[in-house]
């Protein structure tokens, strides 16, 4: 269950400041037809509870045959709307120079957002990794829906099968807590100055 939890963090968390990171990079470096009403959409969602959520997005994880699966855990969240709209207002004041003067030495557009815009996204990078990661190791309700199989669970998954009717193991229970938390404690120690620095970025200028 551990070892579950770990694997489903990394890659949602890798997955969601991607694909995030994609989507912002547009509303943020690019004009198109539309920008301001896609992203409107985006705030909307940011109100929507998951609550609303969960039922359709339940019933398409089984039409397309993933329940209980990895992907049924990760797929609905890669995109997330919190994690585009900071990214997006971290790149706003970004110097539109930078990217003229990638595409100037001829690099390409893959190029100018992992060569240039990526390093000076390490802080927002660092503040939604943490956010995203402390999310998706925490996250209980949506994994026991769509998981299954025993050997698939997650540790809030595991942590929960030890309080039954018949009987509760606190002493596994509270061990098992202890160690859920270390996880976050560890990803918060490392990466704590990029994350007060992305909390605060665009808070004082000049």
């Amino acid at each position: 269950m551990v070892f579950n939890s770990v694997f489903l963090t990394v890659l949602q968390v890798v997955g969601t400041l991607l694909i995030s990171a994609f989507v912002a990079y547009g509303f943020a470096a690019y004009e198109f037809r539309f920008k301001n009403f896609f992203f409107v959409i985006v705030l909307l969602i940011m109100s929507v509870p998951f609550e609303m959520l969960m039922l359709p997005l339940y019933v398409q994880i089984n039409d397309m045959g993933l329940s209980d699966s990895y992907a049924a855990v990760l797929l609905p969240f890669l995109a997330n709307a919190m994690t585009i709209f900071f990214f997006r207002q971290y790149l706003v004041g970004m110097p539109k120079e930078i990217i003229e003067a990638g595409r100037i030495d001829g690099a390409t557009e893959y190029g100018i957002f992992f060569k240039l815009i990526m390093p000076i996204m390490k802080p927002s990078f660092a503040a939604m990794a943490i956010l995203n990661g402390m999310n998706s190791w925490n996250n209980f309700l949506w994994p026991l829906l769509v998981l299954r199989s025993s050997d698939k669970y997650t540790l809030p998954i595991g942590l929960n099968t030890l309080v039954t009717p018949y009987g509760n193991n606190y002493d596994l229970l509270i061990v098992g807590s202890f160690f859920s938390v270390l996880p976050i404690l560890v990803l918060f120690l490392c990466f704590q100055k990029y994350f007060i620095e992305g909390m605060t970025a665009g808070a004082v200028k000049g």
